[in-house]
């Protein structure tokens, strides 16, 4: 049994057709790629896996159980929670308060809310920052506080939408080393990436989108070659500074 199945999952604005029949299977365990250029629809293809947007038509189920348009909080509790293209940080709450808020999806007690606050805050590297408010913190340590938050759900599957976005090259290197930790604890990744030195090695699986469309799914290496996504996404300079790459 697969821990996600999609099948024809299709979504439309009015006439805008943002997500066109898409297929996508995931297997426990796995850190899968979703990529494409920008408005391919792939931020709409979580919000319907998630249940902020209502499937059009097509089918999401999770874990074998039918999910399509359960409301988020259903599908949150169910074991699915994600991140936010644009970093959704509580800013007038502590960072140790924004985790409890995730937490709370578990227990209704404060304490133990607080317990598992403490214990993400430590995995997520951000221990000595739990009494700073949402808005002092970095872009970076906001995007760590937001997986801090969406792990204290207890998530199955976390959908992770352009973690690296706006990180250094050494904040890069510490995002990607908490997503391995990730898997290592058993969540199943599907992660929403532009950066592609980073997401190419990540995951062991890539699926490509284009105006709404699947126009490609496989393993890193076959899909840095494939010159559909090459010419949608990719761009030749890529092309050629990976073959100068393999030359030397």
């Amino acid at each position: 049994m697969k821990l996600l199945e999609v099948k024809g999952l299709t979504k439309k604005f009015a006439g805008l057709v943002a997500n066109d029949s898409l297929d996508l299977e995931i297997d426990q365990g796995e850190i899968v790629g979703l990529i494409g250029p920008n408005g391919s629809g792939k931020t709409t293809f979580f919000n319907c896996i998630c249940g902020v947007y209502p499937v059009t038509k097509g089918s999401v189920r999770f874990e074998g159980r039918e999910i399509t348009n359960f409301p988020a909080h259903k599908i949150c509790k169910g074991g699915i929670a994600r991140t936010f293209q644009l970093v959704n940080t509580l800013m007038n709450m502590t960072a140790l308060e924004n985790v409890m808020v995730g937490a709370f999806c578990r227990t209704t007690n404060t304490n133990r809310a607080r317990e598992i606050a403490e214990e993400l805050l430590e995995f997520s590297g951000l221990p000595e920052k739990k009494d700073i408010l949402g808005s002092d913190l970095t872009i970076a340590d906001k995007k760590r506080l937001e997986v801090a938050r969406a792990l204290a759900t207890k998530p199955r599957l976390l959908l992770l939408d352009e973690a690296m976005a706006g990180l250094n090259p050494t904040e890069q290197k510490e995002a990607v080393e908490l997503i391995r930790r990730i898997q290592r604890e058993g969540i199943t990744l599907l992660v929403v990436e532009h950066v592609m030195q980073v997401i190419m090695p990540l995951c062991e699986r890539l699926v490509v989108l284009d105006a709404g469309k699947k126009i490609a799914a496989d393993v890193p290496e076959r899909i840095a070659n494939d010159e559909r996504v090459i010419k949608a996404y990719l761009g030749e300079r890529y092309y050629a500074k990976r073959a100068t790459l393999r030359s030397e």
